[in-house]
């Protein structure tokens, strides 16, 4: 409750806690589809300051843990999204409906965002904050 509170108090100032600084450079933003629906988000980012630490990455109402593939490479692996699924199993069988998965909720980015942009969320010390990545939209 207190951090959703902090992140709508600091929202509504202005550009609130979405850096301006250039602490690091994000390049290479891409996507990859996956056949199963779920996508993953790579980009990289050259010499990142050990202070620096990347949490997690916000896209299509989703949120995903940023992970440290390879040298200067993070990925965010996301899943299918589930509002409702056809592969639904009903039953009187309580063992077999529990075998269901629940439905994705979407997750509203703590900064607003447009469609072709990313938001990626980072420790810098003890300050949480935020940078909006750009998708190359040619």
């Amino acid at each position: 409750g207190i951090f959703i509170l902090r992140a709508l108090a600091t929202g509504s100032c202005g550009s609130g806690k979405i850096s301006e600084n250039e602490e690091f450079v994000v390049e290479n933003l891409k996507r990859i589809d996956f056949e199963d629906k779920s996508f993953e988000v790579t980009f990289k980012v050259d010499a990142l300051n050990p202070a620096i630490t990347l949490y997690y990455l916000y896209f299509e109402n989703q949120k995903a843990r940023v992970t440290h593939s390879s040298p200067g490479i993070y990925s965010a692996h996301f899943a299918a999204l589930k509002l409702n699924s056809e592969d639904r199993i009903l039953s009187l069988d309580m063992s077999q409906e529990s075998k269901n998965t629940l439905p994705s909720l979407p997750v509203k980015a703590p900064v607003k965002i447009k469609k072709s942009q990313a938001l990626l969320s980072y420790l810098l010390g003890e300050e949480d904050k935020y940078k909006v990545l750009n998708f190359d939209t040619n």
